[in-house]
């Protein structure tokens, strides 16, 4: 693993690692070196980077910590930052005005908001996502909202997510459904098994059985539809029930925009979607940065690999969302893979026919 600066590569690394997430915005590096006697530092921090994994850049952004510790015996620096969407997590929005439109979309909305604080993100958009309703939509930023909650609630209210790219711009993305070559594997008496450890979670603590979502519609959108009642205005909401989850188990969320009740039921069946792919979790920890070792692909989230592993029983293709790639000079070159399932993230929204729906679905 290499630290670029300035188009210089740096790899006189202790440790170091990267991680990368399909479910989150910006994604972090922390490196480790020792130094010698009267060396200097060559970073002074703020400085724009590149993360190098096998060749690849897996990470663009900036040096934003760097922690010096020293005593009698040793002189270790470490070095930290995120991708350039950090931006986006940490500063809030002046006055920006009304975003509107009739083709307003997200990625509309998320280049004005992007604009408006003047960083350089481009925003890749890999779905597509229906149109917001010039009747139903007004993208409205007040004053000192962060930039990241304000274009998230409408990312929400089209089921998609916020992720970052290697070269850290914005990308608008869904489940890929892309099926990859290599296998985690972990078979009792093979010889040719790559997991080094494994893990298994399942947690329903953050799961519901009840799901509903209340909104109301923009009266100032609503201009644009002609006369409508206040009862419509005012009163809309939808929700679903995942019958996996006991009943006694509600959650009622309050939309952070203006939803129809078919939007609401749309939000509720994302955040069933969002909470049972968070509750069923595998981790694996391979060698190497490559699905074959030293050769092939590196390991990619938002990939379907296959999942064979004896010891926890599991035995099922599954999406990767999460990778941390490792160095350090005891270890070697390892890689973190977390796994939610294959088809989280989806947006499927016919509901199983076991399952009930609730609300006022058109």
């Amino acid at each position: 693993m290499m630290l670029e600066v300035a188009g210089v590569q740096y790899t006189n690394f202790v440790s170091a690692n990267c991680e990368i997430r399909l479910d989150a915005l910006s994604n972090t590096f922390n490196f480790e070196t020792v130094m010698t006697d009267g060396q200097a530092l060559p970073f002074k921090g703020g400085e724009a980077c590149k993360v190098i994994v096998d060749g690849e850049t897996v990470l663009t952004g900036f040096i934003e910590v760097i922690d010096i510790d020293y005593d009698g015996e040793s002189h270790s620096v470490n070095i930290s930052g995120r991708d350039k969407t950090a931006d986006l997590l940490d500063s809030t929005i002046d006055i920006l005005g009304d975003i509107r439109g009739e083709e307003l979309s997200l990625k509309v909305i998320i280049e004005n908001v992007i604009a408006h604080i003047k960083t350089d993100i481009a925003v890749i958009d890999e779905v597509a996502p229906p149109l917001f309703n010039g009747a139903e939509d007004i993208a409205a930023p007040e004053a000192g909202d962060n930039a990241f909650s304000f274009i998230s609630k409408y990312a929400e209210k089209r089921q998609v997510l916020l992720t970052s790219n290697g070269d850290g711009n914005l990308v608008i993305a869904t489940n890929s459904g892309i099926p990859a070559d290599g296998a985690i594997q972990h078979i009792i008496g093979a010889e040719d098994n790559n997991v080094m450890e494994s893990r298994y979670r399942y947690d329903l603590t953050g799961r519901y059985y009840d799901y509903q979502v209340s909104s109301g519609l923009n009266p100032t959108a609503l201009n644009n539809a002609g006369e409508t009642d206040l009862a419509s205005v005012v009163d809309q909401g939808g929700g679903v029930f995942d019958t996996e989850i006991r009943k006694g188990r509600r959650l009622t969320l309050e939309s952070k925009a203006s939803m129809s009740s078919t939007e609401c039921t749309k939000r509720a069946f994302w955040e069933a979607d969002i909470r049972k792919a968070r509750g069923t979790m595998y981790f694996a920890k391979v060698p190497f940065f490559r699905v074959d070792g030293t050769k092939g692909d590196l390991w990619k989230v938002n990939r379907i690999y296959q999942i064979v592993d004896d010891f926890i029983g599991k035995v099922e293709p599954m999406l990767c969302n999460s990778i941390t790639f490792s160095f350090d000079l005891d270890g070697g070159r390892v890689t973190s893979l977390g796994f939610v399932g294959q088809n989280a993230y989806t947006l499927d929204l016919t509901p199983d026919p076991s399952a009930e729906v609730a609300g006022n679905v058109e």
